[in-house]
């Protein structure tokens, strides 16, 4: 009996083993990855894990690879060579720009349009990104400090989502509080880190997980196991009177209405300051350039004009203006992006957000979308000059 029991585990065994390797390879076969693209980091939250490339298909398709220093990017190394002129991009998802092909994000394309205009003229142009999907203006600014300006930029691009960095740049507004916030305490800014000690962000490091991340690496079974407890990427076309889209909320479109959203935006204000400050202190030009919702540029006036009805405001740009108004007053060079994109959306009938795959007018860059930012600004950089 024993033996009959023995022999059956064994068959049992090399089944399962059987259907692991065949599972393995099927899916293989078909090319699904879903890595572990992050890992925690105790001083911005999370970075990019270095080396990994895949499928990115949630959102568009294109191949992704993270390069060793874990940036969505070529390999470039720290040392600037004469003749050269570095461009340092700091953003979030929209710079990462896992929805399309490197060679179709805004920042690959930026050479070739400053070169068309005669900007840095016998320079060869680098461009470094440093975007990371989730990250607010304050990861953005200790990625500059810590990071980025080791490359000694010529320029320094920092890419700001209307939608949602306002309140990720608040303690008291983003849920996902795991990352590094700056608190406003008596007119000035306080550093607070104690996101890194708190005991489940501790365990995050651990070794069994650390272990858990890696193997994900070799393993597309536990890759798919993790991509289906996550669930899909959900996405359709805007319904007006709906809101704007899961995640991002249509209160940054107008005026801030209560004490937290005010304070979201000085708190938003000073560490762009700051960021420009650090930029220009060592050698840097500096730029912030704003990316639209996508119902801020959607081609048809009135899917616009009814949210507007309901925000009960003249237009939806008040992060635009608001932002220019302050890049004025503080001496801080600010390119709106919303009212040239929603201009051109509507002379074209082009719709700048969104994929087949996901839904079309929301989410992020298309294509066409990043085409037209990398236009957009080169001309306005070599317009500066």
């Amino acid at each position: 009996m024993a033996r009959r029991f023995l022999s059956f585990a064994g068959l049992l065994a090399v089944s399962l083993a059987a259907a692991l390797v065949l599972g393995e390879a099927a899916l293989r076969g078909i090319g699904y990855a879903a890595p572990i693209w992050y890992h925690p980091d105790p001083v911005l939250g999370w970075t990019l894990r270095p080396g990994l490339t895949a499928w990115f298909r949630k959102e568009g398709r294109a191949l992704v690879s993270v390069n060793a220093a874990g940036r969505r990017d070529q390999h470039v190394p720290i040392g600037k060579p004469a003749g050269v002129y570095r461009i340092a991009v700091l953003g979030d998802s929209y710079s990462e720009a896992f929805q399309v092909e490197r060679e179709q994000a805004y920042w690959a394309l930026l050479p070739g349009r400053l070169q068309a205009c005669g900007f840095e003229p016998g320079k060869r142009f680098q461009v470094l990104n440093f975007g990371v999907s989730g990250y607010g203006t304050a990861q953005e600014y200790l990625v500059l400090v810590s990071r980025a300006i080791l490359y000694q930029p010529d320029l320094v691009l920092l890419q700001f989502t209307n939608g949602n960095d306002v309140m990720n740049n608040s303690a008291a507004l983003e849920p996902e509080k795991y990352r590094p916030f700056f608190v406003m305490e008596g007119g000035r800014l306080r550093f607070d880190d104690s996101f890194a000690s708190a005991p489940s962000f501790r365990r995050s490091l651990s070794p069994p997980l650390v272990f858990l991340r890696h193997a994900s690496d070799i393993s597309r079974l536990l890759q798919l196991v993790r991509d289906l407890r996550n669930g899909p990427f959900v996405s359709a076309a805007y319904v007006p009177g709906s809101g704007v889209e899961q995640g991002l909320e249509p209160v940054v479109l107008a005026p801030p209405r209560d004490s937290k959203w005010s304070e979201a935006w000085s708190i938003t204000e000073a560490l762009i300051r700051m960021t420009a400050e650090h930029a220009v202190r060592n050698g840097a030009r500096f730029l912030l350039f704003s990316v639209p919702y996508a119902i801020q540029v959607h081609p048809d006036p009135e899917v616009r004009a009814q949210l507007q009805r309901k925000l009960g405001v003249e237009h939806l740009l008040y992060p635009d203006q608001r932002l220019a108004e302050f890049g004025k007053r503080n001496g801080v060079p600010v390119l709106p992006l919303a009212p040239s994109m929603q201009r051109l959306a509507e002379e074209r009938g082009a719709f700048f957000h969104g994929f087949e795959n996901v839904g079309i007018g929301r989410g992020h860059w298309n294509a066409e979308g990043h085409r037209v930012a990398a236009e957009l600004i080169a001309q306005h950089v070599c317009a500066e000059n």
